[in-house]
């Protein structure tokens, strides 16, 4: 039996007893037409516009005859929509059965548009991953032309809300609310046609760059990423646009990925946030031009900066901060390790750097005794950070960012 039948089985079972019918006599489904809402909409579907005006009203006489799911579908879909609500099924269902419907008309164009996949791929070849990114930029325009066609067809068949509406029946959120607050209905389709931009020229960007992200690759975005937070100002609130990035953008979901272990309360994401986004701004895209006094005006800038965000969170927080913003700290918080233990591995290297620089500057040893002390500086941080870290976890870490470990002394 077909997905449709047994969606109005499901959606009909308290009402309507046809189960026994329905085992009997199995539906032979027809082909569809799509019959558009605008001209350019049923040319695209090869269906003639006449065929689009509104049907004739639907009376279904319900006898003792067994019942067949094809007395209700029709090569038209505002008939068959007409057909099931004369029947008396519910919207929900209706809903599900024509944005299926309309998927898979419109499944075949856009497959047809990836890059094909390799028959029986062998193990040194690629195995048919795609990606949006694979498609050159004529068939991500059409591609994205034939998404936009498809979700015009279901708003012309079952009206504006119709996403907004199955969103709801399967208790997701709405995505536009979540990422930017409360929009009206305006509102949703300006963002939704500003982000949509915005993605087209960042995918052309990255294809342009063919995998190798340099400081032009750098430039291009960073004027893009502006580029697009005015253009969302001219829509929404300040505080919508901040929602947004605060969420999305690429130093929040790099700050959510390296600030695990520091747990940060919302205010204090948002002053990293703030601080991260001023520290970028200061930095140009190209510092092999600047002058003596330019760097040292970054220099100074950032030194403002940093004050600002320790004010905010407070002397043991910003050395937390600091900390898991090391690459050096970063692995052991996200292998689990606490931040209690993350200070003492940072007590360690603080204590066996000072210690390593005493015995390098003291002139009276010979190499051999500045040698000899210095592997004895390093096999004793070696036991107490096993003593922290367990003798697994501490080998582990020497070499994926305590690198500063081996430093301290030459030779393995």
């Amino acid at each position: 039996m077909n997905a449709r039948a047994v969606i109005l089985l499901a959606s009909l079972a308290a009402n309507i007893v046809l189960g026994n019918i329905f085992l009997r006599h199995e539906p032979v489904l027809p082909h569809f037409r799509n019959p558009k809402p605008t001209a350019k909409l049923a040319a695209s579907a090869g269906v003639h516009p006449a065929n689009i005006s509104p049907p004739p009203a639907i009376s279904v006489q319900r006898t003792n005859a067994p019942f067949s799911w094809a007395q209700l579908e029709s090569a038209d879909f505002k008939e068959y929509i007409a057909r099931m609500r004369a029947f008396g099924v519910p919207e929900k269902t209706i809903r599900d059965i024509v944005i299926t419907e309309v998927r898979k008309l419109y499944a075949p164009r856009m497959a047809a548009l990836r890059p094909p996949k390799t028959a029986n791929p062998k193990y040194w070849e690629r195995n048919g991953y795609w990606s949006y990114g694979n498609m050159t930029k004529d068939q991500r325009d059409q591609f994205n032309a034939l998404q936009k066609e498809e979700q015009d067809l279901v708003k012309s068949l079952l009206g504006e809300n119709a996403y907004t509406e199955m969103a709801k029946d399967s208790a997701a959120r709405d995505y536009w609310e979540h990422q930017f607050g409360p929009l009206t209905a305006d509102q949703k389709k300006q963002v939704s046609d500003i982000v949509q931009r915005y993605q087209e020229n960042r995918s052309d960007i990255y294809h342009k760059a063919d995998g190798y992200i340099d400081m032009d690759t750098q430039t291009d975005i960073k004027a893009l990423d502006k580029k697009f937070r005015d253009e969302l100002g001219t829509v929404l609130t300040p505080a919508q646009v901040e929602n947004y990035e605060l969420q999305n953008s690429d130093i929040s979901n790099n700050m959510r990925f390296q600030l695990g272990g520091f747990d940060p309360s919302e205010q204090e994401f948002r002053s990293i946030y703030e601080y991260k986004q001023a520290v970028e701004d200061v930095n140009p895209g190209d510092s092999d031009n600047l002058t003596a006094g330019e760097i040292q005006m970054q220099v100074e800038k950032k030194k403002e900066l940093e004050a600002t965000l320790a004010q905010s969170l407070g002397p043991e927080r910003m050395k937390e901060y600091k900390l898991l913003d090391d690459y050096a700290f970063q692995n052991l918080s996200q292998a689990g390790v606490s931040m209690d233990s993350i200070m003492k591995v940072a007590d360690m290297k603080q204590q066996a750097e000072k210690a390593a620089q005493q015995i390098q500057n003291n002139s009276s040893l010979t190499p051999d005794q500045r040698t000899a002390a210095l592997k004895e500086i390093r096999a004793a941080t070696q036991e107490s950070l096993a003593g922290v870290l367990g003798h697994r976890q501490a080998k582990a870490y020497v070499g994926n960012g305590g690198w500063w470990l081996r430093n301290l002394a030459p030779g393995n």
